[in-house]
């Protein structure tokens, strides 16, 4: 039996302080949204927040993104550390398409490490880079190529290291795209957290949900990104029609050809 995701990570929230009178070494710290730092777990959606939260930690500001707690439509979750992940989202309330991740100036990081899920229901390209100083020249870089779809669980692992140090981490999706959907957990600083999580799998897709369109009132069977309201769908959605639907429009279809041919059959007879 393999142990929880959340074990796994327990041991990355220790920081071992430097000893002896040499250089000191780089502390290990695991940022998880739930216990570091202490937050509550957030809303499902990402329509329920304001606006873009800030999170900060005595090792690293996260920006761009916003608190889910047990997210909406996140099979993936079982990869992460329940309730809490830090997302964002193209129908969120003003957020940004990218993540960025900031090293407090006191914390020595040389290497940052972190889950990313792909939220959309289409697989995506993500680009993950790392800076030090106010150079604009990635000193990292790592490309998450076609993560599956959120009802597939995809998602990734990135380990960005630099030896001279970690100053700032930024996440995008490839192709700037006019949407996007994804987010991070378990951000291991100093610490790869690979050893501690299962290895990407495509998992068996979920099945669709009852939902609507927004702005149409007929319900139909959708494929919603996670963190999203399937009451208020305003993320790209694909429709995936019931078969007794499938059936109606097959039977209108060929009634409305039946017909338009009838007609024309008449015309002729009035010509003649």
């Amino acid at each position: 039996m393999k142990p929880k995701p959340h074990i796994a990570f327990a041991f990355g929230l220790l920081a071992f302080a430097a000893t002896g009178g040499g250089p000191a070494r780089a502390t290990i710290a695991t940022v998880n949204f739930e216990s570091l730092p202490v937050l509550a777990a957030g809303p499902s959606i990402f329509v329920a927040v304001p606006g873009p939260q800030t999170v900060t930690t005595p090792q690293a500001t996260f920006t761009g993104g916003v608190v889910l707690g047990f997210a909406t439509f996140f099979p993936a979750i079982s990869f992460a550390t329940p309730p809490n992940v830090y997302g964002t989202a193209n129908f969120g309330n003003g957020l940004p398409e990218q993540l960025s991740i900031a090293i407090d100036p006191a914390f020595i990081a040389t290497e940052v490490s972190f889950a990313l899920f792909n939220g959309e229901t289409f697989s995506q390209t993500y680009s993950v880079d790392a800076f030090k100083g106010t150079s604009t020249v990635p000193v990292a870089h790592q490309t998450l190529t076609s993560l599956p779809p959120n009802f597939n669980s995809g998602y990734g692992l990135v380990d960005l290291v630099n030896a001279a140090g970690i100053d700032k981490v930024t996440i995008v999706p490839v192709g700037a795209p006019a949407a996007w959907d994804f987010l991070i957990d378990t951000v291991g600083l100093n610490l790869n957290i690979g050893a501690g999580v299962p290895i990407p799998v495509i998992q068996p897709p979920v099945p669709p949900v009852l939902g609507h369109r927004h702005g149409h009132g007929e319900a139909e069977l959708v494929e919603v990104d996670f963190g999203d309201d399937v009451n208020d769908i305003r993320g790209s959605v694909v429709i995936v029609p019931e078969p007794g639907t499938l059936s109606m429009m097959f039977t209108g279809v060929m009634l409305g050809l039946a017909k338009r041919r009838n007609r024309r059959r008449g015309q002729k007879s009035v010509q003649l």
